[in-house]
């Protein structure tokens, strides 16, 4: 029996809460954006109806205004849109436990196994999804029901806001093969380009194309997107509870101006070390290998990365080799504390080779005391925060910084 996947998108997501946080907005044409102070100032999202004026997500400020002179600019309110999200999930959760989310406002359910308990269809779930969402949270939904993920995603984009797109074994080559090939999941701009110079405009002509003639041209990848094409997907929706481990716990950011000293790198640095290690602990995961990106102000981005002995999941560590990275990628000078490098626009700092294992494995060498000691301290760190907030204690390398603990939320 084929699988019943749903694919639930929550319409405007970002607008829609602001315009639920604020009445005032309500019918009118809305973009949510990132701090132009910050060099984040483009549309994050956009109301129904600002898209009516050809606004687009990842618009500049200006080109939103330009389009839609009438536009409000509100702010974007990240903490807030995380507990809608949580909540939704939650109405999710009555339904399966099979959801896999894709960013904050997507998610896949495997229904399969809910059909006969509910003694409902696919279709009639999503139906019913869409309603208890809009009743209990003012927000709305648009679903795709199919028998893969890609086809039950092409269904919730299909028809927009706040609908329902059955995609079946009868129907799909009507509806998904006349899509134009930028509708397929993974396939942006360039890729586009590229179908288009093989005359593959629509999904239909990627299914029918010659799997080993488009491997030479975009490699391993050509089987897969052709499979998903034809309706051959079989990826599974990875369950909440699913045991595997997440392959990286990362956390950049796009500066709000360019550095050119090394202090102001270590207390960039510093904070985002500080995201990463919360979130490695608070997932149960410790890492053994640290990544460091660095985008300069050419748009060029350099990158390295270090494995160490013990796993961690502790800001001192992870910085410490976050930051030995850079001053090798940029032949600091350590008695000067610059770099003759171009400034730097951006960083990102990430901790890959994870584990959930808890023990430690003793090292001769090295005395495994200091890893023991940061954890300790960042169960303090944790604790304190929890009860006083996230500027309530810091490591002195932030004494007398620009920059404040409030500085994840640039999060990219």
């Amino acid at each position: 029996m084929d699988r019943v996947i749903l694919h639930c998108d929550i319409n405007n997501f970002f607008a829609s809460v602001e315009m639920i946080l604020n009445s005032d907005l309500q019918g009118k044409p809305i973009a949510v954006c990132g701090d132009p102070n910050k060099r984040h100032g483009i549309v994050l999202a956009k109301s129904e109806q600002a898209k009516k004026y050809g606004v687009k997500t990842g618009d500049v400020i200006w080109e939103a205004k330009q389009k839609c002179p009438e536009i409000i600019i509100v702010p974007a309110s990240h903490g807030v849109y995380g507990k809608y999200s949580e909540a939704v999930q939650e109405i999710y959760y009555r339904y399966t436990d099979k959801i896999e989310s894709f960013g904050s406002d997507e998610c896949w359910l495997d229904v399969t196994a809910s059909l006969k308990l509910l003694g409902l269809s696919g279709a009639e779930i999503a139906d019913e999804i869409r309603a208890k969402v809009k009743e209990e949270l003012k927000l709305t939904i648009s679903a795709g029901v199919s028998w893969n993920k890609t086809f039950a995603k092409l269904g919730s984009d299909y028809k927009k806001p706040d609908a329902t797109t059955q995609i079946t074994r009868a129907n799909y080559q009507k509806i998904v093969w006349e899509m134009p090939i930028e509708n397929m999941l993974f396939v942006g701009r360039k890729s586009r380009k590229l179908f288009e110079s093989l005359a593959i405009k629509t999904i239909g002509d990627l299914a029918a194309f010659n799997p080993e003639l488009l491997k030479s041209h975009i490699g391993i990848n050509a089987e897969s997107l052709i499979r998903c094409a034809r309706g051959e997907d079989s990826d599974e929706v990875s369950g909440f509870r699913d045991t595997r481990i997440i392959k990286s716990v990362g956390n950049g950011t796009t500066l709000p101006y360019d550095l050119t000293a090394l202090a102001q790198v270590e207390q960039v640095i510093y904070l985002l070390s500080e995201e990463v290690a919360y979130r490695m602990r608070k997932k149960g995961v410790k890492g053994f290998t640290v990544n460091l990106s660095v985008k300069n102000t050419d748009l060029v981005w350099r990158g390295a990365q270090e494995s160490i002995r013990e796993a961690t999941n502790s800001v001192r560590t992870i910085m410490t080799v976050a930051v030995r990275i850079f001053k090798k990628l940029y032949k600091v000078n350590s008695s000067e504390g610059s770099f003759k490098v171009s400034p730097v626009r951006a960083l990102r700092v990430s901790v890959s080779n994870l584990t959930t294992d808890s023990r430690v494995q003793l090292n001769f060498l090295e005395s495994s005391e200091t890893e023991d000691k940061n954890d300790r301290l960042s169960a303090v760190f944790d604790t304190i925060r929890k009860r006083y907030g996230t500027g309530s204690v810091y490591f002195g390398v932030l004494h007398n910084s620009k920059f404040d603990m409030e500085f994840n939320v640039l999060d990219e």
